[in-house]
């Protein structure tokens, strides 16, 4: 691979999932030559959760989907595309990450060790909240009901079947800060985690101990202490003005880029970051010249900012425009009078 950028002409998008795979992306190679696209734009392809359709919530930035086919499909989708000329865009997501799982190294470590933790200035967190009782906490709104309830019921439990004791609540899981552990459990921690399940008061005071309080969903509109994507809890924000959390979170992008495989990124959500030129800036620094695309709507009449070091947006403006040439303007009176009686 060369380390020139390929200039852009145009780009064919393709959804990345489990069943439309890296490999699936290379088969297309030798049609897309024949229509003439110069790139293959991708969505993001760095490890998501788990049967994500659409790879926007990541929970690693080191490494490839593996459900994607990973570095190895990746490097095949590379070779088929670089024999029929054809560069890469792929999507990025510097907003958010997904904590549905402890596949999420970051958020399960914060978990555990709370403000202490390596990642605690990674999410956008307020650890010093006007309630006391979240203070130095993490609410995890997850409860189908209120949280005495939940634990009289015993849907609350120490799971310590695995290499480290955790809570379970159904599906979710979190885990146990060394001292609880330490605590209550003891050096024998299944039959700790035994005796605590077996005793409401108990287990009530161990969930207490964390760097993080379990809560009735419902909860979230009003106590939620981390910046989310729009309302969706699962979704934590990352503060990305913090030159860390940029490396962190770029560098496998950023190779991808140095070695010629990317000629370009177009990066997510712009309005969602605390400051998009201060991101932009940045990034255009570590890419140097290749292609920089964002995300936003613009309103009639509002350009991008000019000091965006950026040739574009995604296009959704031209995209409304375009769309109008499938409207018969002649229904428009018989629309807006359903619209309005519905």
């Amino acid at each position: 691979m060369t380390s020139d950028h390929r200039p852009v002409r145009a780009t064919y998008r393709v959804q990345l999932h489990s069943g439309f795979t890296f490999d699936d992306a290379a088969a297309l190679a030798p049609y897309l030559a024949r229509l003439g696209i110069s790139h293959l734009y991708c969505s993001p392809f760095l490890q998501a959760g788990r049967g994500s359709t659409h790879g926007y919530d990541v929970l690693a930035h080191d490494r490839l989907n593996e459900e994607l086919g990973g570095e190895a499909g990746y490097d095949r989708m590379c070779a088929a595309l670089d024999a029929a000329g054809i560069g890469q865009i792929v999507d990025i997501v510097p907003n958010h990450m997904a904590i549905s799982s402890r596949e999420n190294v970051w958020w399960w470590d914060v978990l555990k060790d709370g403000p202490s933790s390596e990642y605690a200035s990674y999410f956008d967190i307020d650890w010093d909240p006007p309630e006391s009782k979240l203070r130095a906490t993490i609410l995890m709104p997850i409860l189908g009901d209120h949280y005495g309830r939940v634990l009289e019921r015993g849907e609350i439990r120490v799971d310590a079947s695995g290499d480290d004791p955790v809570v379970r609540y159904f599906d979710h899981v979190a885990p146990l800060s060394p001292a609880s552990v330490e605590k209550f459990l003891g050096d024998d921690v299944w039959s700790g985690a035994a005796g605590v399940n077996g005793d409401v008061d108990q287990l009530h005071d161990l969930l207490e101990a964390q760097n993080y309080r379990l809560s009735f969903w419902r909860t979230a509109m009003r106590e939620l202490d981390y910046r989310r994507f729009f309302d969706i809890n699962t979704l934590v924000a990352l503060r990305q003005e913090d030159p860390a959390v940029f490396d962190a979170t770029h560098a496998l992008v950023l190779e991808l880029v140095r070695t010629g495989r990317l000629d370009g990124v177009r990066v997510d959500h712009i309005d969602g970051l605390r400051d998009p030129a201060g991101y932009l800036a940045r990034l255009r620094v570590a890419i140097g010249d290749a292609y920089l695309v964002v995300e936003k709507i613009l309103e009639p009449g509002e350009a991008i900012p000019p000091a965006w070091p950026v040739e574009g947006t995604t296009g959704y403006d031209f995209l409304n425009h375009a769309a109008g040439l499938f409207v018969d303007a002649s229904s428009e009176r018989a629309l807006s009078r359903a619209y309005r009686e519905f």
